[in-house]
């Protein structure tokens, strides 16, 4: 039985050139020192220690599944490939994974896709040997060049070819498989290859668990450090790491946000801090249940959160900043050209309970890049005006926008204007926008 097929040995004979040239050729010495830095940062004792704990999981998952025949000794290459790939990656992007609502969903269904299994089948017949070392470098190139086209709209052309290039191999690959199926079927019907489709599906569901503990304690780790800057008092953080263990358990939304709530009050005494929990669960109850809001109020603030989302700037929680100050924003989302592209994001103020001012901010980093900015913020401030009081944009607010000119205007008792801020001295003439729907 071939411990590699031809696709396997092509990729290692090209890994094994490219180390040999790194670590032999005088030109790559800087490459050389890299990689011993990144070696010596990879080998320190949180990492091996995590890597270990990986390990031995596994060791244990493997057993069980060897002894419900699940699992055999034909498997360990697949299995070793499945830890250095899905399972060893995974650590390194629990922050990802963290920010990813449907990780572990997504986990199992995207396994059992129909694309799943395509890929497994045309894995299964690879080409000849000489063909496979030649397509490995040319699909390398390929792909790389596509990365980069994707980054800007100016290889558009590139892009569309390169893709072009990547679907031949794709239909050729198939056709391949359909062929070899036809003609070989033999090497495909077989209790192995039931094995070499079904243990990596089933090495992952076992790994989530392992996963979900290790993004758990990596969330209170953080929180914990978090908390010796927010809490001066050692008697009340030791305090606070108990009780949010107690409280939050394994709920580590809850609290990596109440985290983020103690790093702007003051807790100076045990009340602050229970207070501080307190108020934690309150919120959570009143976004579980919404109050109504009379719309000459403004809105209810976990409804308006949500207006641009389909859009792409879905803000965070909506907390408190100050005493009556609540807030909550997007993440500032970069697009356009210029030398330094443009950013917008999604605010939500009001009080506890009313959201009364809406908010899109365009920062235009570049002059250059001014009309896709307007355009960009027509298009958005456009939905905003829908969503939130059932109404497009006049043609006098369309223009303003397009033309970066202020403007203010009332309609269905809102105020919607619009403003314009210079950033003096700045190198590449930037500014800002904001179009702002608040309460009259």
């Amino acid at each position: 039985m071939d411990i590699l097929n031809n696709r396997e040995i092509a990729i290692a004979f090209w890994l094994f050139a490219i180390s040999i040239y790194i670590f032999s050729a005088s030109r790559m010495v800087e490459v050389r020192k890299a990689f011993r830095n990144l070696l010596s940062a990879f080998f320190v004792k949180q990492i091996i220690s995590v890597l270990s704990l990986m390990i031995t999981y596994m060791v244990i998952v493997i057993y069980f599944l060897s002894e419900l025949d699940l699992w055999n000794i034909g498997q360990l290459k697949n299995t070793l490939f499945w830890c250095a790939s899905v399972g060893f990656m995974s650590l390194f992007k629990l922050e990802s994974i963290k920010k990813d609502k449907s990780f572990f969903q997504h986990s199992v269904i995207d396994n059992l896709k129909l694309l799943a299994i395509l890929q497994f089948i045309v894995s299964v017949y690879t080409f000849p040997l000489w063909v496979e070392v030649l397509l490995v470098p040319i699909l390398v190139l390929i792909s790389a060049m596509l990365a980069i086209a994707e980054r800007d709209n100016k290889y558009h052309q590139v892009k569309a070819l390169l893709e072009y290039c990547l679907a031949f191999f794709g239909i050729t690959l198939i056709a391949h498989t359909a062929y070899m199926l036809t003609v070989n079927f033999i090497s495909f019907g077989n209790e192995k290859t039931a094995y070499d489709f079904f243990v990596p599906p089933l090495l992952t569901l076992c790994y989530l668990p392992f996963v979900f503990v290790m993004l758990v304690y990596s969330t209170y780790e953080q929180v914990f450090i978090r908390l010796q800057f927010s809490i001066k008092r050692r008697l009340y953080r030791n305090l606070a790491e108990l009780y949010a263990l107690v409280l939050f358990n394994i709920d580590i939304k809850l609290l990596e946000r109440w985290s983020y709530q103690v790093a702007r009050v003051n807790i100076e005494s045990h009340d602050d801090l229970i207070e501080s929990f307190k108020h934690m669960f309150r919120v959570r109850s009143a976004e579980k249940h919404p109050k109504d809001v009379p719309s000459d109020l403004g809105w209810s603030p976990y409804e308006a959160k949500e207006f641009l989302s389909k859009e792409g700037l879905g803000t965070g929680f909506y907390d408190r900043v100050f005493e009556e100050e609540w807030c909550a924003s997007s993440p500032m989302v970069d697009f356009g050209d210029g030398i330094i592209p443009a950013n917008i994001a999604f605010y939500v103020e009001g009080s506890k309970e009313v959201a009364s001012s809406l908010k899109i901010m365009v920062n235009v980093n570049d002059a250059t890049g001014s009309q896709i900015a307007r355009e960009k913020l027509l298009e958005l401030a456009n939905a905003l005006s829908h969503s939130s009081f059932n109404q497009y944009l006049s043609d006098k607010m369309k223009n303003a926008i397009l033309e970066g000119r202020p403007i203010s205007e009332e309609c269905e008792n809102k105020t919607i204007s619009l403003t314009m801020n210079l950033w003096p001295g700045h190198r590449f003439n930037g500014y800002d926008i904001n179009f702002i729907v608040s309460s009259i």
